[in-house]
């Protein structure tokens, strides 16, 4: 490695949003929506070429940074300075916590961007206490996963993995967490992907894993409950839907299936944002889209009564949309973003099988 690979490749990956979000506090308010345009294409050029090079990484953490860092450019412009800014603000917590080896500093990270968030989706004063109201669980998360990263050094007792698992849990949106607004779920996605990252790499511990199951399948089992009821819609649970199955994946130990997750989770959030419909099928894990293949990475590590149960929990939904066409855009003639990220999922599931084959090294483990 290049003497100055470390110092050059961590400022390019992980800290340019932060430094866009600077320049953009600098630029006046008539240029700003052509100089954030400006960022986001840049930091979306810059990442893949130089996450590669990072000190310590591992390819899971560089292939979700390439995808999250293209936050920034799939959300729509903002009308004020605030709503320009805090987007890079939020991606550069999200970049920060997939690269940086330390569980208390993920943790911090995870907090400081859902407090930014949050303060991005309430400034109105009719949503704030809605808002407020979704944070307060992830920021006990946060509280939890801090007593439990200061714990982890004590190896003869689990309690701070334990710990560390449940606050990660609820920061990542597992269990009883209303499904945030279309632009809140897009930047939402990068944090709770941090944390199932690092859910990914406490998988070793027994016990750890056995909460991981628990918390993935009761969130599954929650949200078919209150679809089947009709409590809310299967676009408005794609998101904790995911985030289930992402817990799912890092208690088997199968990165492969979060990178798929990931890009199914922001793809979605992009449609959903553009009011594409007939998607329920990509959530549900229809083939041959991305959520399929990651769930038959899934499937090939779970036990059989395991297996049998997400089966059973995927049945309803997967019945209801079996006639759906493959790629609703083009089938109605749209062109445009909805077109675009329908085929960029549909390329990710196609190549998916071929992902599924790569069994990466974690690089660095709590």
């Amino acid at each position: 490695m290049h003497p100055l690979a470390p110092v050059g490749t961590l400022f390019a990956v992980t800290v340019w949003p932060l430094l866009a979000a600077l320049l953009l506090l600098l630029t006046p308010e008539n240029r700003q929506s052509s100089s954030s345009l400006t960022f986001a294409v840049a930091g979306l050029a810059i990442t893949p070429l130089a996450v590669w090079l990072m000190p310590g990484t591992d390819a899971l953490a560089a292939a979700c940074s390439c995808l999250v860092t293209a936050i920034p450019l799939l959300l729509p412009q903002a009308q004020d300075r605030t709503g320009r800014i805090l987007p890079f603000l939020v991606t550069g917590c999200a970049l920060l916590a997939l690269n940086v080896h330390s569980a208390f500093a993920v943790t911090v990270l995870c907090g400081a961007g859902t407090v930014l968030l949050a303060w991005r989706e309430g400034r109105g004063p009719r949503r704030a206490l809605v808002v407020w109201d979704m944070a307060r669980s992830r920021l006990g998360g946060v509280v939890l996963g801090l007593l439990g990263a200061s714990l982890l050094p004590m190896q003869q007792s689990s309690l701070g993995a334990v710990l560390l698992t449940v606050g990660l849990c609820m920061v990542a949106g597992l269990g009883p967490s209303p499904a945030p607004a279309p632009e809140a779920a897009l930047l939402d996605t990068g944090l709770r992907f941090s944390a199932l990252m690092l859910m990914f790499r406490l998988s070793a511990y027994p016990l750890v894993h056995l909460l991981m199951l628990i918390a993935g399948f009761g969130t599954i089992i929650m949200l078919v409950l209150s679809r089947s009821s009709g409590a809310s819609s299967g676009r408005s649970t794609s998101l904790p839907m995911l985030s289930a199955f992402g817990a799912l994946a890092a208690a088997t130990g199968e990165g492969t299936a979060l990178v798929l997750l990931l890009l199914a989770a922001l793809g979605l959030a992009v449609l959903d944002l553009r009011g594409a419909v007939g998607e329920d099928g990509i959530a549900a894990g229809a083939a041959p889209w991305p959520v399929f293949c990651a769930l038959v990475g899934i499937g090939r590590s779970l036990e059989t009564g395991q297996l049998v149960l997400l089966v059973v929990c995927l049945l309803p939904t997967l019945w209801s949309v079996r006639h759906r066409t493959l790629l609703p855009a083009f089938a109605r003639g749209e062109r445009g973003m909805v077109a675009v990220m329908q085929g960029v999922l549909l390329l990710g599931g196609l190549c998916g099988p071929l992902l599924l084959a790569w069994h990466p090294v974690t690089g660095w483990r709590p």
